[in-house]
Order: structure tokens, then sequence, then C-alpha cells
């Protein structure tokens, strides 16, 4: 008898159980509980808790805008919204201060445009006149000048000078001019740019007064995100009273037509999951219905625990293949990654199966009692263990180790 040896090798029943004699001496075991070798499916599985999510969401950030962000309304976490819905909103009352300030700044701007343009023409009128006395005065003193052709020397000399002095006159306020048109036209840049420059900061203040109240694009239902609080090293969910920066999440409108599940693996066991393994997903809620994924991303670089530091995860993405209604982000969810799986081999309980040496044996039960049987194994899942030779379906083994009995 190849690989077996018989255990019993004479019996007789004492009181129940079965008396064995090795060697003369006689053995009392009791009736052994057995199990049998069964074909079926082996996997090996990896179990891992994580959290629904949405595969697409929209996401809506604070607003970056200048002050403090103080949330004072937030749309109830999981409650429908439609559009238009209010959904988030910061405190105003600073941006308030800020946008009265501005739009004085505008006004005076533009009441110092009225005045500037007034005087701007008040002052372009004056030269006008001088040059119209100037060119009249220019005129006279030529006419003049003609009535001394007949007239002493003295005379025409000081009508000539007279001509000089109104043709310089002329030129003079001809020149003024054109220098106060170079004056105005400067003059009116630098007042358009001042109105340009209070007029941006209004608009500013303004925009950023109204994006302070922030409206559902799409309807969906709200999901809260987590955030670092300011004040506390510490992270958790948003909720009114937070004061946040200027461009971090706070909330998602998730898209339900597509789930996924969140998880994180240990780095002892990262080396178990791979990309486009099958995964089972449980959610604790209803713990009745089974849902299938496939994992679609595991992070290539390992993140601490914020509550243990000293513990490394990956972070791993199973994408759920059914659409349920029941399947809500944020809620709570079980997923066991299958990481192998084989079907059609032969099984027995890793319990049954007992070391000697190098080798592996089972006693299985024959007509006469139990008989030593070695087996060769394969890999196992902490339950079950892969049978690759030395039994058969059907038989039936002892699950205590008779060797020590």
């Amino acid at each position: 008898m190849n690989h077996a040896k018989k255990l019993i090798l004479g019996c007789v029943v004492i009181g129940g159980g079965v008396a064995t004699w090795f060697g003369g001496a006689a053995k009392v075991i009791a009736d052994a509980p057995t199990v049998q070798v069964r074909r079926g499916e082996f996997r090996i599985n990896h179990l891992e808790a994580g959290e629904i999510r949405a595969a697409r969401s929209e996401k809506v950030s604070a607003p970056r805008v200048r002050g403090d962000l103080k949330i004072t309304h937030l749309w109830p976490e999981g409650a429908r919204v439609e559009v238009g819905d209010l959904i988030l909103e910061f405190d105003r009352s600073a941006h308030e201060e800020w946008l009265k300030d501005a739009a004085s700044e505008l006004e005076k701007a533009k009441a110092d445009r009225e005045r500037s343009i007034a005087n701007l023409e008040r002052r372009f009128s004056d030269l006008q006149m001088q040059i119209q006395r100037s060119a009249t005065g220019l005129e006279l003193a030529r006419i003049s000048l003609q009535k001394a052709e007949y007239g002493s020397p003295i005379e025409k000399e000081e009508r000539k000078i007279a001509l000089e002095r109104a043709e310089r006159a002329l030129k003079q306020a001809q020149t003024n001019l054109e220098a106060q048109e170079i004056i105005d036209r400067v003059e009116s840049a630098n007042i358009a740019l001042r109105i340009s420059h209070r007029q941006d900061n209004y608009d500013d203040r303004l925009r950023d007064y109204n994006r302070l109240h922030i409206y559902a694009t799409r309807p969906g239902i709200v999901v809260y995100e987590k955030i670092r609080k300011r004040g506390a090293d510490r992270h958790g969910k948003v909720m009114e009273g937070d004061v946040v920066w200027g461009g971090t999440s706070l909330l998602s409108l998730p898209e339900l037509e597509a789930m996924q599940v969140t998880s994180q693996v240990g780095e002892m066991d990262v080396h178990l999951v791979q990309v486009g393994q099958a995964a089972e997903i449980r959610l604790e809620a209803f713990p009745g219905p089974v849902f299938h994924g496939i994992v679609t991303d595991i992070a290539p670089m390992a993140n601490e625990l914020e509550d243990a530091p000293s513990v490394s995860v990956f972070e791993m993405v199973i994408d759920v293949e059914e659409q349920d209604k029941r399947l809500a982000p944020g809620m709570s969810a079980s997923v066991k990654i299958i990481v192998e799986s084989q079907a059609d081999v032969l099984l027995l309980p890793l319990v049954a199966v007992f070391q000697r040496g190098e080798r592996h044996v089972v006693y299985r039960r024959d007509p006469t009692g139990f008989e030593t049987v070695e087996v060769e194994i394969g890999n196992d899942n902490g339950l079950e263990v892969l049978v690759l030779s030395g039994l058969q379906e059907g038989d039936e083994v002892s699950l205590t180790d008779l060797g020590l009995i």
C-alpha cells in the first residue's frame, strides 16, 4: 500500500469506542469527527472596509474671494436639490462693507470726472476766446498801420510795433491752446483710468459678494466633503460655522448612475490586490444583497493614516457594476476582493490536513478504521486547502489528528 499505512491493526468494540492494538498494546480511540473531500470552487479573498461614492460628481468649492469665509447655511446632507436651490451660503457682512466702500469710491471718481470735465471745457473756452481777441487785435493793428501810411514816421513805427505785438499775442494764444489740448488729453486719460480702476474694484467686490451665495446647477443629492478644520489638527465633514479657505471642496452633487467603493489596503496586503480583480460588495445598512465590482485603481504611493501615523495604506477604488437605489454616497460597505479563483477542484478543510516533517497527511476512513494517507496540497485560504493528489471526491477524512492519540 503506497503512501498509506494501516493505523488500526485490529479492533474490538469497548463501551462504544474502538480498541486498537499497536504491537500488542491496546488503545481506545473515540469515534473521530470526519468531513468529506468535496469538489467545487476554490477562492482566496481579501476583505476590506470601504465607503460608497459616485464615480462622477460635481464638486462645490468655496469661492476664492478676499477675507474669511464663514459658512452660515448648508443644504442638509442626503437631501435632494433642484436647479436653483440655495445649497451653500457664507457670511457677507464684511463684503457688504467692502462693496459699499467700492461703490462710494466709484461715485466719487465719477463726480471728480464731471468737475474735471467742466474745468477742462472752461479752460478750453477761455483759450479760444483769447485767440479770438488776439486775432481781432491783430486785425485792428493791421488797419491802424494802413491808416498811418500818411502819418509821421514816429506814428508809423508805433503802429508797426503794435502789429508785431498783436501777432505775438495771437501766436502765444494759439500755442497756449495747443498745449492745453495736450494737457486735457492726458488729464482725460488719467480720469478715465481712475474711473476704470474704481469700476474694476467695484465689479470685483460685487462679484465676490454674489459668489457668497451658491446655487445648485444640476439636480441631485448633497454630499458633505471632509475638510481640515481651521484651528484644529483634524479632519471632519463640513458644517455650518466652519471658516474655510477659498478653493476648498465643500460639497458634491453626485451622478448616481455610476457608483464606486473607495477603500484602503495596508502595505502588508497591497501585494494581494491588482487592478482588474473582481470584488463582492455588501452594504452595512442592507446586509442581504451582494453587489459586484472590479478593482479599477490602486494608488502608486502609500499615505499615512490620520489617526495612526505609523500605519501606511494605499487608496483603492472599486467600480460597482449594478445600479441600485440602495447604493447611496457615504454608505459604509465591506469589500471582498477575489485574489484567486479556481473552479472544479478538490477541497478539504485546512484543519483536516496535518504536517509530518515536510509531508502532509490525512486520516482517511476505510472499512476497518482509518488509514494514514500522504497528500499533495496547493494554496489555502485560511479555511480550505486545494487537494492536488492523494484523495478523491467523497473520501471521508478525520478532523482529529489521530497520530497524536
